[in-house]
């Protein structure tokens, strides 16, 4: 084993630099891969580091995340200039000029730089985690040592386009709940606020005695009009404790192995994480990229645990000289259909285009049943809401009808 030092960017967009233990160049990449770091630089321990090594800065605004959409679209003005023969460094100059946002100008700008400096077209995007995601600089790098370049980049726009959609279509199907949610919470908060401390009043004259959920909600009530800026810094605290917990790899595998616990959003859950896997696979591989590095690039992207170990186990039986369908077999996470169609894939030659074909049909699936869980999440949220708005103006109708009732 030998020691190399790195820099590089880590998933989140900042820079990290430190020193990893393998047994050459190469894995010592893979290793870095696997952490989700992009390599910038990468030199055994006693070499020296050379000046466009000490010169790589990332600009501020490469920072930020580039929508999927909009490097989908790069990606294909580029494999279109690829196609017809202009020289890449030109076509960068060409996106840079019609570049819808300043951040998207300064990560293409960082790309040319990286390009011009000689680190080449895939160590270029390596620079970019921002905007091109560890798959594509792995069908770019495949395409530079012999393979279309134009094709890789034209394979890559399809599966960030066909990432982007399923994510516009999980988003569209979310989007009336979180509004029933915002909607609900805000009656909740007006009730509480504004309306509930009228009452008190009148309890107060009646003498009438207040059971324990009113009197919670007078005192909530009376806290948040006489403490707002307090309230404001409690509940902004919440938000950002919640985002930062959202965020936590511990938090995240935490909710979601109770996710795919829950009847309906676990086999939902397993089917997008499938879905976005063997589309990364089918798009590598259709890039000409090795079966075993598709498939960790597939068990990467992957984000549920079950079938991110059950791809790793699978390429572990591949290498050891099983086939693909052999190895998917053993897993029960695969649908009987996948493992079908992988079988006939191997056996003609057609392996990428029935991948292909495998994750069209389930994202027609995941849609489906994305629109059956929001069609059921609705009446439930309704329902809910009403509960709660009926509990409130109980809390409000009981101490007056127990105040009557004494009077007579």
């Amino acid at each position: 084993m030998v020691g190399y030092i790195y820099k590089g960017i880590d998933d989140k967009g900042t820079r990290v630099e430190g020193s990893i233990q393998a047994s050459s160049l190469e894995d010592a990449e893979n290793r870095l891969t696997k952490q989700s770091i992009s390599v910038i630089a990468l030199r055994p321990s006693g070499a020296k580091a050379s000046r466009t090594e000490q010169a790589v800065v990332l600009p501020e605004a490469a920072r930020f995340k580039i929508a999927p959409q909009d490097a989908a679209g790069i990606l294909r003005n580029l494999a279109v200039m690829a196609e017809t023969g202009v020289p890449f460094v030109e076509a960068i100059d060409a996106v840079i000029g019609s570049a819808r946002t300043p951040k998207i100008e300064a990560t293409m700008r960082l790309v040319k730089d990286g390009v011009v400096g000689g680190q080449g077209i895939s160590g270029a995007l390596r620079l970019a985690p921002n905007m091109f995601p560890a798959i594509i600089v792995d069908m770019i790098r495949v395409a530079e040592s012999g393979g279309r370049l134009d094709q890789a980049l034209a394979n890559g726009a399809s599966y960030m386009e066909r990432a982007a959609d399923l994510r516009r279509k999980i988003v569209n199907a979310m989007l009336y709940p979180t509004v029933m949610l915002c909607v609900s919470s805000s009656t909740i908060m007006v009730l509480v606020i504004f309306v509930m401390p009228r009452f008190a009043v009148v309890f107060k004259q009646m003498k009438a005695e207040l059971p324990l959920t009113t009197q919670v909600m007078l005192k909530t009530g009376d806290f948040i009009r006489s403490q707002p800026f307090v309230s404001a810094g409690i509940l902004v605290g919440l938000i950002v404790g919640a985002i930062a917990a959202l965020r936590n790899p511990v938090s995240q595998r935490a909710l979601s192995s109770i996710a795919a616990r829950l009847p309906l959003l676990g086999e939902l859950m397993k089917r997008l994480a499938l879905a976005r896997s063997l589309q990364s696979i089918s798009t590598l591989v259709a890039s000409n990229v090795p079966l075993l590095a598709a498939i960790d690039a597939g068990a990467r992207v992957a984000g549920h645990s079950q079938l991110e170990k059950a791809l790793q186990t699978a390429r572990d039986d591949i290498e050891r000289g099983s086939s693909m369908s052999e190895a998917l077999e053993k897993h029960s996470v695969f649908p009987k259909q996948v493992i079908q169609l992988v079988a006939v894939g191997e056996r003609t030659g057609r392996l990428p285009q029935l991948l292909s074909t495998v994750c069209a049909s389930m994202e027609v699936e995941v849609d489906g049943r994305l629109k059956a869980l929001v069609s059921i999440i609705e009446p439930l949220m309704i329902v809910g809401m009403g509960l709660i708005v009926g509990s409130i103006t109980m809390s409000i109708i009981g101490p007056i009808y127990s105040a009557v009732e004494n009077i007579r």
